[in-house]
């Protein structure tokens, strides 16, 4: 659960906040003051009362603050001998250097110090080729190297050889050695001298050639339990279901001859065969095909209703499967967390097989190898609403297309603790985030909205796919909510409680704003706390939150102080880095509403 303030939400938005590196110092405002402000003769003396309070505030203000600063100072000096040096310090997080800690990055134009792991989060490589470096910039001092402006987006990327910055526009070609998003990069220049192929992103997996034999469609279908399944066995079972499928088409007339399989040759002639060694034949075994019964309605009806007796319709809680696995068809496998709200027999199955497009689920690899034969879906049902790099937003309507919103829940609740509800979707929005590739749109993660929300949600359900995780598409999604509500003119917030994952999510995603909005406004003397609602559309208590929990608030005299030069802008450029959504390719409206929203005002989704 988020701490989050006493303030009202009215409240919080009327508050500014004074940056640290205004141009006025304090003490002169506590000695200058405005004529307006100077009480006359004739005006009653509880007002001069009142200016002369706030004067003498002021000064035991300033004056306590310089008082602080030279004890920190004098007993900084008092435990140092004669003729010693003090020891360096970090400028971020205040501790000196120690024997055991590593050493500190000094700045070349700052001179400021830095623990390179600790405070910067740099990895090992990037540690290590920055010593080598004849000189090396902070954060707060770090300039595009193509462009020589300040870094403030949100798309920076930074090399881990030369240890030079960019902007996301100004960069150039370069090589990613992993998928994951926080991987390492290099440059195109220190590419050619590891002699790296140089490529913007990591090439598409291809995909694998069906079972010989048989032959291909188009586009071709990927084998997803490649992990699992050999080809012979897999050949060996569709030649197995085709004879049987021809064997039925015989029999009810829909078929006059069928060409035997390679299988059910092999099997005749070692069945002629055996009567031929004993010195017998046997006619039945002439027959191409035994005489299969039909399946009749008593017989049908027998079935359902003994199956109905033999599994209950709720799980049972006696019976839950400890480390289920999902194998969701990309050739990935992930372990369940929590127990699956499947009916039987899928809930007490050890595995489940899930297709990749239409997201039907079953608990036998041969069901889901005879569903591929016959699904035709490519995509989520519904409507195309973004597309960018390979990766595409679709918004599914639940009472549009209940079934498949149903099963995207049902596979949530094996990773979620907190999702309840999977059965009544028709109250809410999907919005599903899809991989573009060869065979078509794979799902990687969504989130859910109600379409009449109760309280101020963007956002009700949050997942990303365990197979997919530590790509960035969980902040991606988060983004995707807060646009969505700038086009509908309101802010909101996320559903409460968030699970463990989600605070993580979102605390990254927060910081991200808020630190590039500080590092893009770092001139200005003072902040408001409306304006940067309005343009990150996150609640002013969550920003509030935010800068607490990141310690860039403070309280002194009556006034919020924000550190932004102090502290905000060396935070390193890897905390504001994340994927982001453009706004210029969102295709989408929001619905019209009866009551005008003021662009101006941090509307709600419920009126107050």
């Amino acid at each position: 659960m988020l701490n989050y303030c006493s303030r009202k939400s009215s409240q919080i938005n009327t508050i500014e906040i004074q940056t640290d590196n205004a141009t006025t110092p304090r003490r002169k405002l506590a000695r200058k003051h405005n004529i307006e402000d100077t009480p006359l003769n004739g005006e009653p003396a509880a007002k001069r009362n009142r200016l002369e309070n706030s004067t003498d505030r002021r000064r035991k203000t300033s004056v306590a603050e310089k008082e602080t600063g030279e004890e920190e100072n004098t007993r900084r000096r008092r435990t140092l001998k004669h003729g010693e040096v003090a020891p360096p310090q970090c400028s971020f997080c205040k501790e000196e250097q120690k024997s055991e800690d590593e050493e500190l990055l000094s700045c070349t134009t700052c001179k400021a110090y830095y623990h390179p792991g600790k405070c910067l989060r740099y990895k090992d490589e990037l540690k290590t080729n920055i010593r080598k470096l004849k000189e090396w910039f902070c954060p707060r001092c770090v300039l595009c190297s193509s462009c020589e402006r300040f870094i403030s987006d949100p798309s920076n990327v930074e090399c881990s050889v030369c240890c030079r910055a960019w902007h996301g526009t100004c960069a150039p070609k370069g090589h990613y050695p992993s998928i994951d998003f926080d991987s390492a990069w290099y440059c195109g220049a220190c590419c050619r001298s590891r002699n790296f192929r140089i490529y913007d992103s990591p090439p598409p997996t291809p995909s694998r050639p069906g079972p010989k034999g048989r032959k291909s469609r188009a586009p071709p279908v990927e084998d997803s339990l490649r992990f699992d399944c050999d080809v012979d066995e897999l050949t060996d079972l569709i030649n197995r279901r085709d004879s049987t499928m021809d064997a039925l088409n015989i029999e009810n007339g829909l078929s006059k001859s069928a060409t035997p399989s390679p299988l059910s040759s092999t099997q005749n002639n070692k069945q002629d065969e055996k009567p031929r060694m004993n010195g017998k034949t046997d006619n039945s075994c002439k027959k191409k095909n035994a005489n299969i019964p039909l399946v009749l309605k008593e017989d049908s009806d027998l079935y359902d209703g003994s199956r109905k007796m033999a599994y209950s319709s709720k799980p049972s809680s006696s019976v839950v499967p400890t480390g289920q696995l999902l194998h969701f068809g990309t050739g990935k496998v992930c372990k369940a967390i929590y127990a699956s709200a499947y009916e039987e027999p899928l809930h007490s199955a050890p595995n489940l097989y899930s297709c990749k497009f239409c997201l039907h689920t079953t608990h036998l690899k041969e069901n889901l190898v005879i569903h591929w034969d016959h699904c035709t879906a490519k995509h989520p049902p519904g409507n195309e609403i973004y597309r960018d790099d390979g990766l595409a937003f679709f918004e599914v309507d639940g009472a549009v297309q209940k079934k498949y919103c149903q099963d995207l829940c049902l596979i949530s609740k094996l990773f979620i603790a907190s999702k309840t509800l999977y059965a009544e979707v028709e109250t809410f929005i999907f919005y599903v985030l899809c991989e573009i590739t060869t065979e078509g749109y794979v799902i990687v993660g969504y989130f859910s909205k109600e379409k009449n929300p109760s309280k101020n949600n963007n956002l009700s359900c949050l997942l990303v796919l365990p197979m997919v995780q530590k790509m960035g598409y969980g902040r991606l999604l988060i983004d995707m909510s807060y646009e969505l509500s700038r086009i509908e003119l309101r802010v909101g917030h996320p559903e409460h409680p968030l699970s463990d994952l989600g605070i993580l999510a979102y605390r990254g995603y927060w910081r991200s704003s808020l630190l590039c909005y500080l590092r893009e406004h770092r001139k200005f003397d003072r902040v408001n706390i409306k304006d940067i609602s309005l343009a990150t559309r996150i609640t002013p208590v969550d920003i509030v939150n935010q800068l607490m929990f990141d310690k860039l608030i403070t309280l002194k005299g009556g006034v919020y102080t924000l550190k932004t030069g102090k502290r905000a802008l060396k935070f390193p450029l890897s905390q504001c880095r994340r994927r982001f959504v453009d706004p210029k390719k969102i295709i989408w409206r929001a619905r019209p509403t009866k009551e005008y929203l003021d662009p101006t005002k941090c509307n709600s989704y419920v009126s107050v």
